[in-house]
């Protein structure tokens, strides 16, 4: 397994806001402010290796990681020339996050059969490993750390002892504090899994315009079987994530305030168990590259 310090603080966001020359100077800014990690999602935008080969250029010390490529899109041959492409490119400096998925993300959009993620996860990590690469490599770099996007405690495990930890999304600080025992009983090895959270965050003094913001993040993941499932198990009911979603869900899920409370809560998912939190600056419009929130929290820091 890979050892690599992806830093205590890091910086989530689509960048589809961007055009490709300000999604530059962005990376460029979040490197300079001392962030630990830059991680890019796989959705319906810029392709991630892509986007990310794009900034390994302009940036020097930040690294560079993928949150979350879905195994259905992406053969384990093709992920592990990518991945090391990448990791050459970035003089070392690349995560590989990857992920199951959602079924309408899986089927519908993509056109592959959705089954046994758990299953398919374990061959696909094995698969990975057994890759073919012949490119050129960086020996001193060696190959990129590999996380898992778990919520639940059998991902958790596989996440310990065939992955370098996890990387989960939507949790409260006693869910991260469960998670931790879970990576720390399982792991089978001596080092200690790494746990990255991320951790949606508005920076907005007025209640009501922070939960507004708040709320309208949440909504695309409140029909989301997976994460009512990961919710049901936090203690949350079905109410909660009924639309538009409960307050209570809502404020649990999306850090709100002035900076005090955005550092108290990153000081709480740390506290619990996390070894690194992937800030998601919220804008008010929606978009994940608020970089107003970024130079906030990196100065209060």
């Amino acid at each position: 397994m890979s050892q690599v310090d992806i830093g205590r603080l890091g910086a989530w966001g689509h960048l589809d806001s961007l055009p490709i020359e300000e999604a530059r100077a962005y990376a460029r800014r979040v490197d300079e402010l001392g962030y630990g990690t830059l991680w890019v999602p796989e959705t319906v935008g810029r392709e991630p290796f892509t986007l990310l080969g794009l900034l390994a250029g302009e940036t020097s010390e930040i690294l560079l990681a993928t949150s979350i490529v879905g195994i259905w899109g992406h053969d384990a041959q093709t992920t592990r020339m990518a991945a090391m492409t990448l990791q050459e490119a970035s003089g070392g400096r690349f995560v590989l996050g990857l992920g199951v998925s959602h079924p309408h993300l899986a089927e519908k959009l993509r056109g592959h059969a959705f089954d046994r993620p758990l299953t398919r996860m374990r061959e696909y990590l094995a698969a990975y490993r057994a890759a073919v690469y012949r490119g050129p490599m960086d020996s001193a770099a060696g190959d990129p750390p590999i996380l898992i996007a778990a919520l639940r405690e059998r991902m958790l495990a596989l996440a310990a002892s065939d992955a370098d930890g996890a990387f989960p999304y939507l949790v409260t600080p006693d869910r991260v504090a469960w998670m931790r025992g879970v990576l720390d009983a399982d792991a089978a090895r001596e080092s200690r899994p790494l746990l990255a959270v991320s951790m949606p965050a508005v920076l907005e003094p007025d209640p009501e315009v922070a939960r507004s913001v708040a709320r309208a993040y949440l909504t695309p993941y409140l029909r989301t079987p997976a994460y009512q499932a990961s919710w049901a198990e936090q203690g949350f009911e079905a109410t909660d994530w009924e639309k538009p979603g409960s307050d209570r869900l809502v404020e649990a899920m999306v850090s709100q305030g002035e900076v005090e409370a955005l550092r108290d809560r990153i000081a709480e998912l740390v506290a619990a168990g996390a070894d690194h939190v992937a800030v998601i600056p919220l804008a008010s419009d929606g978009t994940t590259e608020n970089l107003a929130v970024i130079e906030a929290l990196a100065a209060a820091s």
